[in-house]
């Protein structure tokens, strides 16, 4: 058997002669095995052992039954969508684990997108036919340093188009009730997310959009998922995502997603990773909580201020009434008083008048005792009646009072049927004029308030008593 050819220090290996057609037996015809060798020496002579080659990960694979990593590592071509270069990447079992360590304590975790710094050799694997990179070690403090340099870069963009403040002067609603969610439906942050709300009673309504969270295509999910609740009528929008490695973030540091909440007709409030993360998405966001959990906080805080308020109003007004109804019983208490003792005056001069007459008719003579006493009957008749209809006229004023008092009482509106119904700025309802189509109505009746959305208002004929209808309303509190 002929010797097998040597490979030379060139990058080129030697080539065999190209057959021509007349063939002799002298030229040699390789196998194979011997152009895998010749093509191995060759990539061992022109590229050393230990080469640093930087690219992105793409096409990433767990680690497999024999505990090896396979990926590809691509080079970006800034004019296409197609990479400028691949090269197949493999990390044995041997190094798996220390790479990995090596990673997860720098917050680095090894998928698609995620651009990398990989030490190793380039190696053909002969049954296959494939030429591939054996790493042996990774940088993770080069992708921290390169998704820290994209970070700064796109804040210092939207800082210099003024983008960053642009969501943050949206006003925040007073009662965010309706929210759209940005998450991984089904994710942790979903279920940490809603069961806040859930917990604080209030009736909050929650419009999911799925979108991945982390991975290559997570920055242009996030995008459609904002743009598709921003075509709704909604309150405010939630982005969440729980806790993970720094590369696990980078989506919410992309410039789209950052642009695509600016854009967003409505706050924003972000939960995103642990408390000691922060993303861009953040910085442009109306609000950027620490957790999801916490990012629920906020909503749940403001619609509970709410309520603490309206609260208030509510012990102002039974504080008022019952002020009111203090002293309509004393009023009443008052005049009781004053028509007892007009009787009492009354029949006590009717006595002492009696007396006199007695006494006159003993002196005048036995004849005009007669004409006497029939006076006095008389009289008696008179002052009973007088009596009588002084103390109707006390019963009639005290139920007149009553009647008053009890209308004073806003419960007692309420309990004939009656509602008060506010705007969502709390101002009480009384013309079709005060309120559009759309708005949120919230409606106080007996046991509680309910909650509505006006579909359309239908003005009366009589607008022109309006004025003093309203006044008449605001008196008894019927908002209806």
């Amino acid at each position: 058997m002929p010797p097998r050819p040597r490979p030379t220090g060139s990058s080129r290996a030697t080539r065999p002669a190209r057959p021509t057609a007349a063939t002799t037996d002298d030229e040699r015809t390789l196998t194979v095995g011997e152009l895998g060798t010749l093509i191995q020496g060759a990539l061992g002579a022109g590229v050393p052992d230990g080469v640093w080659v930087r690219g992105e990960i793409s096409r990433f694979k767990k680690p497999n039954a024999r505990g090896h990593t396979y990926f590809d590592l691509a080079e970006k071509d800034p004019h296409s969508t197609t990479p400028a270069a691949v090269i197949s990447v493999a990390l044995f079992q041997g190094r798996a684990a220390a790479v990995f360590r090596a990673c997860a304590a720098a917050g680095v975790e090894l998928a698609d997108g995620v651009e990398v710094r990989v030490r190793g050799k380039v190696d053909y694997y002969p049954p296959f036919g494939r030429i591939q990179m054996i790493i042996d070690a990774v940088d993770p403090v080069f992708t921290i340093g390169q998704l820290s340099a994209d970070r700064d870069r796109v804040l210092r963009l939207l800082a210099a188009e003024g983008l960053l403040e642009v969501n943050g002067r949206r006003p925040f609603p007073r009662v965010p009730l309706r929210i759209g969610l940005v998450t991984s439906a089904g994710s942790a942050a979903d279920h940490d997310f809603c069961d806040e709300l859930d917990a604080s009673g209030f009736a909050f309504r929650v419009v999911r959009a799925h979108a991945q969270v982390q991975g290559a295509g997570a920055a242009a999910e996030i995008v459609a998922a904002l743009g598709r609740l921003a075509a709704l009528d909604l309150d405010a929008i939630a982005v969440v995502r729980g806790g993970g490695a720094r590369t696990d973030l980078a989506a919410f540091d992309a410039e789209a997603v950052a642009r695509a909440i600016a854009a967003v007709p409505v706050p924003v409030v972000t939960g995103i990773g642990h408390e000691i993360d922060t993303t861009v998405a953040d910085a442009v966001a109306h609000t950027a909580a620490k957790t999801p959990t916490a990012a629920a906080g906020v909503f749940v805080d403001a619609v509970g201020g709410f309520a603490d308020e309206l609260g208030r109003l509510a012990q102002r007004v039974t504080g008022r009434a019952r002020s009111l109804c203090t002293v309509a019983g004393r009023d009443l208490d008052a005049r009781r008083r004053r028509v007892v003792d007009l009787a009492r005056a009354g029949t006590r001069s009717a006595t002492q008048g009696l007396g006199a007459r007695e006494r006159g008719i003993v002196v005048a003579a036995r004849a005009a005792l007669a004409r006497g006493s029939e006076r006095v009957d008389d009289r008696r008749v008179r002052v009973a009646p007088v009596a009588r209809r002084a103390l109707r006229e006390a019963r009639r004023d005290l139920g007149t009072l009553e009647v008053r008092i009890r209308a004073l009482d806003p419960q007692r509106v309420l309990e004939r049927g009656y509602s008060i119904t506010r705007a969502d700025d709390g101002r009480v309802v009384r013309s079709p004029a005060d309120v559009a189509p759309g708005a949120m109505l919230v409606t106080e009746v007996r046991g509680g308030t309910v909650t509505s959305t006006v579909v359309t208002t239908e003005p009366r004929g009589d607008q022109g008593d309006q004025g003093e209808q309203g006044d008449q309303g605001e008196q008894e509190g019927d908002g209806r």
